[in-house]
């Protein structure tokens, strides 16, 4: 008699249920899932980089998780402490469970005990929206000659002792500073490096970025920083003319509409050139 197994993923008050029946769904597919469900999450909060941890606070990987069938897994974003996940294992008020076969995924969803929306995916439908998000962080990795992560894009972050609730109003949140500085040193000379580079950043205008207009000097702005992209133009994943559409201008827009998941700081900040300033 085969039985079904359950696997919890949580971030803030959203909570993923993956429920299968032992023995009849490959490992490949439950990977290809939990994959889908943290793309939707990095997209939800803008980043490209999530942290995966147990009740015990140890770092998973996704097959890890997988393979090792872990109840509940916690999810953070390293230096986002705006996303705070409760340390506790209690229904979120904004749950999906998805109830996996080899060949469909069903999707229920639920606002705390009402459930919203049922929705079918095929395992194929997300398969191919997996590697089409893949296809765009290497797109862009591969410009600048950085190698794409494992497609989880997990990272792992110092470790902080974690303690579950013990007859406390709320648990412990993950993401909370020590009181004493215990940054590793790559972290201080890297601040170092950013402090010295930032000297030489220029504060530029609107009207300076406008100057940039071309394929053979192209600036941008996003999110009020000035980036160099001159060297990019050719190996955009969307094409030349799509980001010239944002050149010499404020293209912040422009790229949350098409990318809103992908840190740019992060890929581009050898490219910046300033910081934009007199602009609302």
């Amino acid at each position: 008699m085969n039985n079904k197994e359950e696997i919890n993923l949580y971030i803030e008050e959203r909570q993923d249920t993956l429920i299968w029946m032992q023995d009849e769904v490959e490992l490949e597919i439950l990977e290809e899932v939990v994959t889908f469900i943290l793309n939707d999450i990095k997209q939800k909060f803008q980043t490209d980089i999530l942290t995966l941890r147990d009740e015990e606070n140890q770092y998973y990987e996704i097959d890890q998780i997988i393979e090792f069938k872990r109840p509940h897994t916690y999810i953070t974003i390293p230096q986002r402490h705006d996303v705070k996940t409760l340390a506790m294992n209690q229904l979120r008020q904004n749950r999906s469970i998805y109830n996996i076969s080899n060949e469909k995924v069903l999707v229920e969803k639920y606002k705390g005990t009402r459930k919203v929306e049922s929705v079918d995916y095929s395992i194929a439908v997300i398969k191919k929206t997996n590697q089409k998000y893949l296809d765009t962080l290497k797109g862009i990795f591969d410009d600048l000659l950085i190698q794409p992560k494992k497609r989880n894009s997990v990272t792992q972050e110092t470790q902080q002792p974690i303690q579950l609730q013990q007859n406390q109003p709320e648990s412990p949140k993950f993401g909370q500073q020590p009181k004493e500085n215990t940054s590793p040193s790559w972290i201080s000379k890297r601040a170092l490096n950013e402090s010295i580079k930032k000297c030489e950043l220029k504060q530029l205008t609107l009207e300076d970025v406008s100057k940039h207009n071309t394929s053979d000097s192209a600036w941008i702005v996003i999110n009020s920083k000035v980036y160099d992209v001159t060297h990019y133009l050719n190996k955009h994943p969307g094409g030349k003319e799509q980001l010239m559409r944002g050149v010499g201008t404020d293209g912040t827009p422009l790229f949350m509409q098409h990318h809103p998941w992908v840190n740019a700081h992060y890929l581009l900040e050898h490219s910046q050139v300033g910081f934009l300033i007199n602009h609302k």
